[in-house]
């Protein structure tokens, strides 16, 4: 692309000289990587001092920088940008009709045009693959599961029966998409009894679910992931849950039975939320926090169990102090026993606790 069609496409100003906005870019590369052809950009403000090191052909960032020599191209949020330019020069593969004779479809399925079927993926009775999706390799695919167009599925995924994948989904390797609710009933004998879990899990359009992350079916009705939500690897999803639009799930984090989440909700790295609970729209979770009781949108909350997240910065800032507190706390209590007679220094020194104990 040429710089004049990168501001186009990233809604940018250029500042360079004359003449330049016919050269051509040709890659997108790191500040430390980056080489005469590509682009790079500036996103945190602690890299600025590398823009005088810059051997790029040119970089994206949110001012124009003095300290660069080369074309800068100035946009509202470089980060946004630089996520335009990639995926325009890498798209994400569509499909091209390509069945591997190693895969097995059966007669009663129904793959539309331009389906790719790699080596070792199974298509169940009754299953739906909308038009221009890849099925990588090892993908399972159960009875009457429907995937949407353009979904792009990475080796090793299983999407059991029934479940239901929107447009443009993108699940990484390894995930497993209605695996069986962890439900049981418990006889008076304590003997744990299996509760068939016979729902379903619908995921929204847009949506990317990470490696080796899994989605349980519901026990009744579905267990649902809005649209345009992301999950980072290994999440668990529990069943019945209901995730609303744009959610964000890092690592780890987890939501148990009947958990709810209203849209714009960040669970952080290692984030948990207990079941039959509600987190309210464009709250965020800390990480490793244990969400235990409902809160409300717009909810800031850290630690287990989760407190505002204020609060918490303040528990925080005095943990390392709690050894020095308590032994001040010690010496004003043998103070104050002795300035009520209620123990002698003498007895303070041999370690006595006083006629009141």
């Amino acid at each position: 692309m040429t710089l004049s069609e990168i501001c186009s496409l990233v809604s940018g100003e250029l500042f360079a000289p004359s003449g330049s906005d016919s050269q051509e870019i040709r890659g997108i590369r790191s500040m430390a990587e980056a080489r005469e052809g590509d682009i790079t950009f500036l996103a945190n403000v602690r890299y600025r001092p590398e823009l005088k090191r810059l051997k790029a052909s040119a970089v994206l960032l949110s001012q124009r920088e003095p300290e660069a020599s080369i074309p800068q191209i100035v946009v509202s949020d470089p980060y946004l940008a630089l996520s335009l330019l990639m995926q325009h020069f890498y798209p994400m593969p569509k499909g091209s009709g390509q069945i591997s004779p190693l895969a097995f479809i059966a007669p009663t399925a129904s793959v539309s045009s331009g389906v790719d079927v790699g080596p070792m993926c199974v298509v169940s009775e009754g299953a739906i693959i909308g038009e221009g999706s890849v099925l990588t390799s090892g993908v399972h695919v159960g009875r009457n599961v429907v995937i949407g167009n353009d979904v792009y599925i990475h080796p090793n995924v299983v999407i059991r029966e029934e479940c239901r994948i929107g447009n443009r989904v993108i699940i990484q390797p390894g995930a497993v998409i209605g695996s069986d609710g962890f439900g049981y009933a418990v006889t008076p004998e304590g003997k744990r009894l299996r509760i068939p879990q016979v729902g379903i899990v619908v995921i929204g359009d847009d949506v990317e679910i990470g490696a080796n992350s899994t989605v349980d079916r519901a026990t009744f009705g579905e267990t649902h992931i809005g649209r345009g939500t992301k999950m980072d690897n290994l999440v668990q999803i529990a069943h019945n849950v209901k995730i609303g639009q744009d959610c964000v799930l890092v690592a780890q984090s987890a939501v148990a039975g009947s958990g709810r989440l209203g849209d714009r909700v960040i669970l952080a790295g290692q984030a948990a939320v207990v079941g039959h609970i509600e987190v309210g729209s464009d709250s965020v979770i800390g990480g490793q926090s244990g969400v235990a009781s409902s809160i409300g949108e717009r909810s800031r909350v850290s630690g287990s169990p989760a407190i505002p997240h204020n609060v918490w910065l303040r528990v925080q800032s005095i943990v390392k102090d709690l050894p020095s507190i308590l032994s001040r706390i010690r010496r004003l209590e043998r103070q104050s026993r002795i300035a009520d007679g209620s123990v002698s220094e003498h007895e303070v020194e041999e370690g006595g606790t006083g006629k009141n104990g």
